[in-house]
């Protein structure tokens, strides 16, 4: 059993931002994860062949409660207890609690120690889903052939060779109380109101089908290690909230719908280009790289993007089929012809579309890491890199700093005759030509609508970066100090994390997202502050 209780709060004082008298509020969480498991193994051998199977059952059992006591206003400021509020809020916890029972069974089976062979299946009942649709069935079977052996290839160039086969489905559930109408806790003390999201008695489970394929190779005499996979996952039935029209009586629905497909490659590498009794240098590589597309979505949608979210009702991440998950769009420029800006001949401002516009997509396309190790005699020296190419992040913070004059790209025009500026771009003429803009505006006002907030084109950038991301060195003491102190081992160390990076993001740091509720939304920076840098001492000693 796991089990945790967890207390917040969260303060405003006086006079902030929607809060003129302060705000308090407490919430108590009470989480906890229970499992029963039984398991029954068998493992023999006949001749050349063996056996290894197992079979048994699970019952987990999963609850969530959370108790929320909101005080709006202060009588005595600075005084944060729900006894000075002016008004306490309280809301009954909503029912958050799910069991899923089943039943697996797996087998391994293997020839001469060559051939080898993994069967597994399970069957799970999960109360999320209607009693039709309870029960799930998802097997897989995976197969390795070390080649080395079956083809007698070994020799000190080739070591050992093995090719990995795989495949498998997967079972899921759905989201809890879904299936039928639960009315939910109102703010008013003592009543309920009615639910917005329109249930759905015939939910049925997610199945992910996975195919992955890969070979091992060891090379050089154990030198050199290089394994390269790659892989596709479908995923049915998903569990999808769409919106309704209010006019039904609420304004969402939950159905099974739309499929989706991931590609990827990865490989790493490992290497000792030099190794001997004094010194040794140690490489480690890899590289991973994944292909989302979207093949369908509900009928609902045919033609239309379907959106999964959305941060601060400026960044959309909209589904649409042939596209990918991550892709983000957003308010942008209007362009001419041959690519320049269009502004408003009238105010000149930019000119504003009424269409949403894909920015681009929060996702790397591809991620890699490069870590050395050179040790001589007694001390060891370590340091890694890692980075991604391409991927976009929203900055609200770069759109903020921009209004308020803070980055050193608003210095420009500063020293303009009489404090205009003229945006760099064309007008469009009655008869749909184009001209030079000539309008000056105030430069507050330019940077202020250029990069305003809902401007996702002119906030949002490229996330590629390369990081040294730690760097050791350490000195290990000989026996002859080490064995008098009746130890085994006494190492001192400097160490360093997150030293160095190179990006062409202008903020703090790439690697950007947000907490949505309780849902990590990549690709928006929100206030994001600098990524701390690490340097310590350190003192090991072994008995």
């Amino acid at each position: 059993m796991e089990w945790n209780n967890e207390f917040r709060t969260q303060r405003r004082p006086w006079s902030s931002a929607n809060y003129a008298k302060g705000y308090y509020r407490e919430q108590y969480i009470r989480y906890m994860d229970l499992n029963n498991d039984i398991l029954f193994t068998y493992k023999n051998k006949f001749g050349e062949f063996g056996v290894t199977a197992s079979a048994g059952g699970n019952i987990r059992y999963h609850e969530y409660t959370m108790n929320d006591y909101r005080g709006n206003g202060l009588n005595k400021a600075g005084l944060y207890q729900l006894s000075n509020a002016t008004q306490v809020e309280y809301r009954l916890p909503k029912p958050n609690d799910n069991q899923v029972n089943s039943v697996y069974a797996l087998a391994n089976f293997s020839y001469k120690d060559m051939i080898f062979l993994d069967v597994t299946a399970r069957n799970d009942w999960s109360s999320t889903l209607p009693a039709h649709n309870r029960s799930y069935f998802y097997p897989s079977l995976s197969s390795s052939f070390i080649l080395s052996d079956i083809f007698k290839l070994k020799s000190n160039n080739l070591n050992f060779w093995k090719l990995r086969l795989s495949w498998s489905k997967v079972g899921n559930d759905t989201y809890t109380y879904m299936l039928d109408k639960y009315y939910e806790n109102s703010g008013f003390v003592g009543s309920v109101e009615s639910p917005l999201l329109y249930p759905n008695p015939n939910l049925k489970p997610e199945m992910i089908t996975n195919i992955e394929g890969g070979m091992d190779f060891t090379l050089l005499k154990n030198r050199l290690t290089f394994n390269f996979t790659a892989y596709q996952n479908n995923s049915k039935n998903q569990s999808i909230i769409i919106p309704m029209l209010y006019e039904t009586g609420y304004n969402k629905r939950i159905i099974n719908a739309g499929e989706l497909r991931n590609r990827g490659i990865e490989m790493t590498l490992n290497a000792y280009p030099i190794k001997n009794k004094d010194f040794s240098w140690n490489i480690s590589a890899n590289w991973s790289m994944n292909r989302n597309k979207i093949l369908s979505l509900p009928e609902e949608y045919q033609g239309k993007p379907y959106t999964m979210a959305s941060v601060g009702s400026v960044v959309f991440y909209d589904a649409v089929v042939g596209g990918s998950l991550g892709d983000m769009y957003g308010a942008g420029l209007l362009y001419s012809p041959d690519g320049q800006v269009i502004y408003d001949a009238k105010d000149g401002l930019t000119a504003k579309s009424t269409e949403m516009k894909k920015i681009g997509n929060a996702y790397p396309k591809w991620r890699a890491g490069l870590q050395n190790e050179f040790r001589y005699k007694n001390i060891t020296v370590s340091f890694s890199f890692d980075g991604q190419y391409k991927g976009i992040a929203y900055s609200h913070s770069h759109h903020k700093m921009s209004e308020q004059g803070k980055l050193t790209h608003t210095l420009a025009g500063r020293d303009n005759p009489g404090g205009l500026i003229v945006g760099q771009g064309v007008v469009q003429n009655p008869d749909g030509t184009f001209s030079p803009n000539t309008k000056g505006i105030p430069v507050a006002t330019y940077y202020g609508d250029y990069y305003r907030r809902a401007n996702v084109e002119t906030n949002s950038f490229d996330t590629s970066f390369l990081k040294l991301r730690d760097a050791r060195i350490s000195y290990s003491f000989p026996k002859s100090i080490v064995e008098p102190l009746k130890v085994t081992d006494i190492t001192l160390a400097v160490f360093g994390r997150n030293l160095w990076m190179w990006t062409k993001f202008p903020l703090f740091d790439p690697e950007a997202a947000t907490l949505d509720d309780s849902t990590i939304t990549p690709g928006i920076e929100m206030g994001q502050m600098p990524q701390a840098g690490t340097i310590g001492f350190q003192v090991n000693v072994k008995f």
